[in-house]
């Protein structure tokens, strides 16, 4: 068991360019911390799949309405903490299918191989307050 963050980064990326909910819950641990920057900072605890199942329903729906096709990595640090754990913190960049940047985020995540393959056990990031803009941008109705 060891976590190869690069090969679990890349898999990340392209199951959230699937917009297929179900897959990119299976790359998640449960429970699973969420922190989350804006006015005030959130934390959440996700207990289960089921409750990430419905986050999840709602930001890609968010992506679907602001035109989000891809997802590319443009930094990637990481902090291999022992053989089982790690952490990453990757800056995003979302954008429609010509290539228009839609905005950029970072997201940290902590990693670790439970015996099952790499998991995200905690994610803390700074999206929701651009997606909340990107929708607002677009306008009634997204």
């Amino acid at each position: 068991m060891s976590v190869d963050v690069a090969a679990f980064l890349d898999g990340y990326q392209q199951t959230f360019q699937g917009f297929d909910a179900d897959a990119i819950a299976d790359l998640f641990s449960f429970p699973c911390q969420v922190t989350g920057d804006g006015e005030p900072a959130t934390v959440a605890s996700v207990a289960t799949r089921e409750v990430w199942l419905g986050v999840l329903d709602r930001v890609l729906g968010g992506y679907r309405a602001v035109g989000v096709q891809i997802a590319e990595r443009l930094e990637t640090r990481v902090a291999q903490l022992g053989d089982n754990v790690a952490q990453a913190t990757v800056r995003w960049r979302l954008m429609d299918e010509r290539h228009h940047v839609i905005y950029e985020f970072d997201a940290s995540y902590t990693l670790a191989d439970l015996g099952r393959g790499t998991r995200i056990t905690a994610i803390t990031h700074n999206e929701t307050p651009r997606l909340m803009r990107a929708m607002a941008a677009r306008g009634p109705g997204t």
